[in-house]
């Protein structure tokens, strides 16, 4: 069964992980195997929607290779927006993974854009939140020609996308406020998303990463005020190991902009995304009426 609620709850304020706990809840392609079959199953997905919905591909938000995005185009103008982050641990992934993801959104009247980003460890964490910072900017400026409309913009982000899409969002409310504008995201949505990254430090992840504490600190959603006037909404699948459990947990005690957590049944940190995908799941219809309403 489809599980929604307003607040988790929890009294932790930062992510408890015993440094040899750490390795086992985060390396993600030990707790699940099947990775690559689902990868496989990804891609064939996205490369069948592609002819029928991918409108705009390769759009280059910045001068380096990896800084474009797709969009795949709802018909009409003045469209919502749903920008997609894809995951990958900051150090992996492509938007040509994922963008089946886009399909039962554009069909609901929803743009959708796809976004690949630099990764580690060519770049540091903080390039990549620039860059997302980035990509807004630039799609904010073809909004007229791709029939978006710049006040309901809303980012979606799986894994590593989930933590850049809410630290974002902080970040974008907390300048909106020093400059008195009052415009803000329409809504986060974090699918298992990280928002504290000290845990990841001990771990083998952090070997590209290079995290240290106080760039783990600065780096952390959860140490900074939430994102004003933007609703927030945590994603996980039932079987998604422990420490992003507690990941979602804390971020919602945190931040009082945490409308809703939905954990998604028989699934787990990859197989997540299918429910996403699918207008006929709770999930997936849950996201649409956020972004409509």
């Amino acid at each position: 069964m489809h599980q929604s609620t307003s607040k988790i709850e929890t009294t932790q304020l930062r992510v408890i992980c015993a440094e040899q706990d750490c390795e086992a809840g985060y390396n993600l392609k030990a707790a699940f195997p099947d990775f690559p079959e689902v990868l496989q199953a990804w891609q064939k997905a996205s490369a069948e929607i592609a002819p029928s919905m991918l409108s705009d591909a390769h759009i280059a938000y910045g001068a380096q290779p990896l800084q474009t995005f797709d969009v795949y185009r709802a018909a009409g103008a003045d469209r919502p927006l749903l920008v997609f982050i894809h995951g990958g641990y900051w150090q992996g992934g492509d938007k040509s993974d994922i963008g089946f993801i886009a399909a039962p959104y554009v069909r609901a009247g929803i743009s959708v854009a796809v976004m690949n980003y630099s990764l580690a460890p060519q770049a540091g964490i903080e390039q990549m939140t620039a860059e997302v910072h980035a990509m807004l900017r630039h799609i904010k400026g073809m909004a007229s020609q791709l029939g978006i409309d710049t006040g309901r913009i809303s980012l979606m982000g799986h894994s590593a996308g989930g933590h850049l899409a809410a630290y974002v969002a902080a970040d974008l409310a907390a300048d909106n406020a020093a400059a008195s504008n009052p415009q803000a995201l329409k809504a986060v949505f974090a699918i298992s998303g990280l928002f504290d990254l000290l845990p990841l430090i001990p771990t083998s992840l952090n070997k590209a990463l290079t995290l240290d504490t106080r760039r783990a600190e600065q780096l952390s959603p959860v140490l900074m005020a939430g994102p004003s006037g933007t609703r927030v909404h945590t994603i996980i699948g039932e079987h998604e190991t422990g420490q992003f459990h507690i990941q979602a947990a804390v971020i919602a005690n945190c931040w009082p902009q945490v409308v809703a957590h939905h954990v998604v049944p028989a699934t787990h940190h990859y197989t997540v995304l299918w429910p996403l995908a699918d207008a006929d799941s709770p999930v997936c219809q849950a996201v649409i009426a956020e972004i409509l309403a």
